[in-house]
């Protein structure tokens, strides 16, 4: 693995980031099929919402943070929010100007998102801007935050890490960028001191979070087939860690589960989609291109169980909380499904616009938002 100092690299390699294709995870794909209509649901989890607010416009490539029983909330026009995610009571609120590109990560302290400009910039306790930091490369995977320090992927597979409190680098590394990239970022999850994150090209690395060096690396697919996007590999969506098992998704290939111990992969199974999948320990579950979603066995990759009754409503990745699944989808609906077989056993509406981004836990309250910003709190009663 290579380790320099971006500032060291040539114009040259600058030259070629600004060539590279970025691909729109929906771009070339044919017209979908109209969404299955939705049935009646028995009332079986009665799910009633807690507080609401709203926000700008946000993408589907942004996500939700929490921490400290508070939601972090980014919208595509700058704002930047703090939510007390018990009652949805604003905490502080900031204004990035120009625009936000990649967004949210926090640790309850600090916050961080990646501007229109490609700069990393910072946020204290109150949403303060404490520093800005220029990058050479677009980004797509929202930024993470851990224990203090601001970890950022950029587009070109470089990884920085920088002091929260005072922008200092901490330690940068890069890896092998594939021809094509994908127009849809990966994401982070901590483990004991280390960071486990995906790349462009099929694999997730273990990473120190004290000076990136690397742990190990594991492969969860191969590129195939005769084109370059056909060959699309990456890892999308942030990687779920339980219970020593780390599990994450490759786009339009597979989903799969390796022992942090050791990097064993421990099984993939073929699965075309890109939202990041879910899991408890011992149950996976990812939702597919076409709508269904599939619950496997952790241990060996066997299918458990799939619905199919939401077939075309391009839905968002899973929550599993509990015995419970929970999944947004275009019309703006939460549905909620039994984790032991599958079974739709709630619905709760949200303001009619896509929920693309991963919902969250809070606490005991299920948050979600929505394309146009309308931020949810959603509690079981």
């Amino acid at each position: 693995m290579s380790r320099r100092n971006w500032l060291s690299r040539s114009a040259g390699l600058l030259g070629a980031l600004a060539a590279l294709s970025l691909l729109g995870a929906c771009s070339s794909a044919p017209r979908q099929p109209d969404p299955t209509p939705l049935q009646p649901v028995p009332p079986i989890l009665h799910v009633a919402t807690a507080w609401t607010a709203q926000v700008g416009d946000v993408p589907a490539t942004f996500q939700l943070a929490t921490a400290s029983g508070r939601v972090f909330v980014a919208s595509r026009d700058g704002e930047v929010s703090c939510l007390q995610a018990s009652d949805g009571k604003l905490l502080w609120r900031t204004h990035i100007a120009g625009g936000i590109s990649a967004a949210v990560g926090s640790d309850g302290s600090f916050t961080a998102v990646v501007d229109d400009a490609n700069r990393v910039v910072s946020l204290g306790p109150q949403g303060q801007v404490l520093w800005r930091y220029q990058l050479p490369a677009s980004v797509l995977t929202p930024p993470a935050v851990f224990g203090g320090i601001v970890v950022v992927q950029g587009a070109d597979q470089h990884v920085w890490a920088f002091d929260a409190a005072s922008g200092a680098m901490r330690w940068n590394d890069e890896f092998r960028t594939p021809a094509l990239l994908l127009q849809k970022g990966a994401g982070m999850v901590l483990s004991d001191g280390a960071i486990v994150l995906g790349d462009a090209t099929g694999h997730l690395r273990l990473l120190r979070l004290s000076d990136g060096s690397a742990v190990w690396e594991a492969t969860l697919a191969r590129p195939r087939g005769t084109t370059e996007v056909e060959r699309l590999v990456s890892i999308t969506g942030a990687p779920s860690l339980a219970h020593g098992v780390v599990c994450a998704r490759a786009y339009q290939s597979a989903v799969a589960c390796v022992q942090m111990a050791d990097a064993h992969l421990m099984w993939s199974a073929r699965a075309n989609g890109d939202t990041a999948p879910a899991q408890n320990g011992s149950e996976l579950v990812a939702t597919q291109a076409d709508g269904v979603i599939q619950a496997y066995a952790v241990s060996d990759g066997k299918p458990l169980w799939h619905n199919d009754q939401l077939r075309w409503r391009r839905l968002s990745a899973p929550l599993l909380i509990g015995r419970t699944v929970a999944v947004g989808d275009l019309q703006g609906y939460v549905s909620f499904l039994d984790a032991s077989d599958g079974r739709i056993i709630g619905r709760a509406s949200t303001d009619g616009s896509p929920i693309a981004v991963p919902p969250v836990l809070a606490g005991n309250t299920l948050v979600v938002v929505s394309a146009k910003g309308g931020v949810y709190g959603f509690v079981p009663r």
